[in-house]
């Protein structure tokens, strides 16, 4: 039974990665007019995700989730974001990972809904099966910055926090 509940917790949180990895910028050239634009206008919520991914140390390795998997792993349905990446455990023996969604208009709020379930289910999970997981859990980020959501467990909160800005 342990087993399955890590496995639907890893598949979880592969869906997030994939998610996360629509969200950003979307790449267009600037095409002159107001260049007055500001910070939240200019966030690219896959460059953040690669970021956390890049510069905090995982004791687990992080894999990247497809598009497929974000709904099934994280509860967080494709019509809510525009873009996201997510990255989730490769093995589920830790409940690390990281989910950043550029969101649908009025869909932010929803989005740290499922996320806020999905970090409850984790320590409901990793409570029994690795409590000395449990801190990561306790000191997950999970911040909206206008219609960017951006999520993260691992051993380094305050480094998270300074990525995500």
């Amino acid at each position: 039974m342990n087993f399955k509940r890590t496995l639907c917790i890893i598949l979880a949180a592969m869906a997030v990665t994939c998610a996360c990895a629509s969200c950003g910028d979307s790449g267009e050239a600037d095409k002159g007019g107001d260049t007055a634009q500001t910070t939240e206008e200019k966030a690219d919520v896959t460059v953040t995700a690669d970021k956390l991914e890049s510069d905090i140390t995982f004791e687990d390795s992080l894999v990247e989730a497809d598009s497929s998997k974000i709904e099934k792993i994280l509860g967080v349905a494709p019509d809510a974001y525009r873009k996201a990446k997510v990255f989730i455990s490769s093995t589920g023996a830790t409940p690390e990972e990281i989910a950043c969604f550029e969101a649908n208009d009025g869909m932010a709020e929803a989005i740290k809904a499922s996320l806020t379930t999905r970090l409850n289910n984790q320590k409901n999970t990793f409570t029994d099966y690795k409590p000395e997981q449990a801190p990561k859990l306790d000191d997950a980020v999970l911040i909206v910055k206008d219609n960017c959501v951006y999520f993260c467990i691992s051993g380094d909160s305050a480094k998270a926090k300074e990525i995500i800005g």
